[in-house]
């Protein structure tokens, strides 16, 4: 059992979070030393039209352990997600999102459940979030567990610890809302065991929520069937 990872990359995917990104910042700079020998943190810049690039550079000036990509235009959370992996470059991977709806000190018992080829993945105690978006949610996370034999309890639970390793060597073929489903799927083909934990969930305080989006969520669809019927 881990108390200290020997390396840790951590990202947030953020598109206008230019009031969270600070504070979610200020928070990991000050946890992450607790949980990893050494760290980086990636702003992942999703094409965002506020201050949420500018804030983050700001910090990566006095902060080198702080890097900013950014997307020349909105491609959307999977394509964030997909950015983070492939710019991660220590053993261990952590991604939360940017809207300050995690608490990250819950990372710490994650820390200490990690060990080689097993994915650390939250489940939300209690979502924080309006009936619909947690409606379609649960409806989700079950047509992935009934489609690709799965069995987990939040699929799109945005609070993951995973292996550089096996994450980095996926081919990941989506770009919308189904990336992280087929994050797990292709990880549970490989033989990557899941732990799943309870974390807390907080309301959105600022900027506006875009999965409960029609499009978003109509993409994600389109994704999952597609996988389904290509048989990935």
């Amino acid at each position: 059992m881990a108390t200290k990872l020997d390396s840790l990359s951590v990202f947030f995917p953020a598109f206008n979070e230019e009031e969270n990104i600070g504070p979610l910042l200020e928070s990991a700079l000050t946890l992450l030393p607790q949980f990893a020998q050494r760290f980086e943190i990636i702003v992942v810049n999703d094409g965002s039209t506020d201050r949420t690039r500018v804030i983050a550079l700001e910090y990566h000036k006095t902060h080198p352990n702080v890097r900013v990509v950014s997307h020349s235009k909105n491609k959307g959370y999977g394509a964030s997600l997909k950015t983070g992996i492939k710019h991660a470059k220590y053993d261990w991977i952590f991604w939360t999102d940017g809207d300050l709806q995690f608490d990250l000190a819950s990372l710490k018992i994650f820390v200490q459940k990690a060990k080689d080829n097993t994915a650390i993945i939250g489940y939300r105690k209690h979502r924080a979030d309006t009936f619909i978006r947690k409606l379609n949610g649960e409806l989700y996370t079950q047509l992935i567990n009934f489609l690709f034999h799965m069995h987990v309890r939040d699929i799109d639970c945005a609070f993951k610890l995973i292996p550089s390793q096996p994450l980095q060597n996926l081919l990941i073929t989506s770009s919308g809302a189904f990336t992280s489903a087929e994050i797990l799927i292709r990880l549970h083909r490989q033989g990557v065991e899941f732990i799943q934990l309870p974390v807390p969930h907080f309301p959105r305080k600022f900027g506006t929520p875009t999965g409960g989006n029609i499009k978003v969520i109509f993409r994600g669809l389109k994704e999952t069937l597609l996988f389904f019927i290509q048989k990935s």
